[in-house]
């Protein structure tokens, strides 16, 4: 089976090129998402300030964001996979994430393992630590039957990343293997709520 292909229109002024992400982070909270660890993404909404304004909006009204999401990649461009999100409420507002596959994969496994993930407007240099205040909105990612496309374009991504540094095609697919059983095992830890009493 093939990867779904994203219908994107670049030129659209509802929803514009994809967002670039120019910082990330880890959350775990025993309060939400059961105790998994949530990526944060810091977009570039330099372009974008009506995204901005709406994270901010969003942020002062709840952190959860009601949201349609949908995973897939743009036509010719292997690399990398888009996350498109059209939020429902507080107000409309469409547009898209760009996650590079080699070097942001924890970021898209995560958020699919751990079904959710937080947003953060921001410029180049932002980082979660530089204010840890600063607005920020959290969507549930439901199971739309993405993973096993995922786990297809991880593979194979980083079996051809492997041979460009000398590996054999044999040993860059072991190591593919490797590389997503040792990050999902890094990552598979959850905060244990301390209302729950163990038995």
């Amino acid at each position: 089976m093939k990867l779904p292909k994203i219908q994107y229109k670049f030129l659209d002024p509802k929803t514009g090129y994809p967002l670039r992400i120019v910082g990330d982070a880890g959350i775990t909270s025993s309060g939400s998402f059961g105790g998994r660890f949530i990526p944060l993404v810091i977009l570039d909404t330099s372009e974008r300030p009506d995204v901005e304004e709406f994270i901010r909006v969003h942020h002062a009204i709840t952190t959860l964001g009601d949201v349609i999401a949908q995973w897939g990649q743009i036509e010719n461009k292997e690399t990398t996979v888009i996350l498109w999100l059209k939020f429902i409420r507080p107000v409309e507002i469409s547009f898209a994430i760009e996650f590079n596959v080699v070097g942001q994969a924890i970021l898209v496994d995560q958020a699919l393992n751990g079904k959710g993930l937080y947003i953060q407007a921001g410029r180049e240099g932002d980082r979660l630590k530089h204010d840890l205040n600063r607005p920020k909105i959290i969507m549930e990612i439901i199971d739309t039957g993405y993973g096993q496309y995922w786990e297809r374009t991880f593979l194979k991504q980083h079996e051809k990343n492997f041979r460009t540094k000398g590996l054999s095609r044999s040993e860059s697919r072991r190591a593919a293997a490797a590389l997503l059983q040792e990050l999902r095992g890094v990552f598979s830890f959850r905060m244990r709520d301390p209302n729950i009493q163990r038995t």
